[in-house]
């Protein structure tokens, strides 16, 4: 990983609901490698579902349906660890796909150089971290349906599925889909 982030909580802490979660989770800064940041998004998982008996986020079919054909390992699927990939449009430079991710389950903290990413949250909750160029904190927010980011190239970002995550991503990138 090679830098050291702190965490800020205070956009996930201005809701009481996760104030106390947002505190616990700052005991866990800063991220400065790879250890430190995989320590980090399961120890969120965990301390979220010790916060929460019952779920935050609304769920419907979709995931379950989703992740099922991610199992089949159909067309337009790639199967990773944290759950995986549902294509559903890939016309050069643009991709459009669901994001499947097992509670629990997190993607790596990435940044793209050239790829312009919009993600809106269809069904469950977790976490984004997020961070712009040239800033040193990393910004810990709520995931939940309706809630929609823009990653611009150079934005450094992450994906944790405290519950079962769907995601649709929309996305140019003119390297190609990654």
């Amino acid at each position: 990983m090679g830098a050291s982030f702190q965490l800020n909580h205070e956009k996930l802490a201005s809701d009481p609901r996760f104030a106390e979660l947002g505190t616990a989770l700052g005991a866990l800064s800063p991220i400065e490698s790879e250890e430190t940041f995989n320590r980090y998004c399961r120890e969120a998982c965990r301390l979220w579902s010790s916060h929460f008996r019952d779920p935050v986020g609304e769920t419907s079919s979709r995931f379950p349906e989703l992740l099922e054909r991610i199992e089949r390992r159909g067309e337009g699927v790639i199967k990773t660890d944290w759950g995986g990939v549902v294509v559903t449009l890939h016309e050069h430079p643009r991709v459009e796909k669901f994001l499947v991710i097992r509670e629990g389950g997190y993607l790596a903290l990435e940044m793209h150089e050239q790829k312009d990413e919009r993600l809106e949250v269809k069904e469950g909750a977790g976490l984004v971290l997020r961070r712009r160029p040239n800033e040193r904190v990393l910004t810990a927010e709520l995931l939940k349906r309706g809630s929609k980011f823009h990653f611009k190239p150079g934005v450094e970002h992450c994906l944790i599925g405290t519950e079962n995550l769907l995601v649709f991503e929309r996305s140019v990138d003119p390297k190609g889909m990654d």
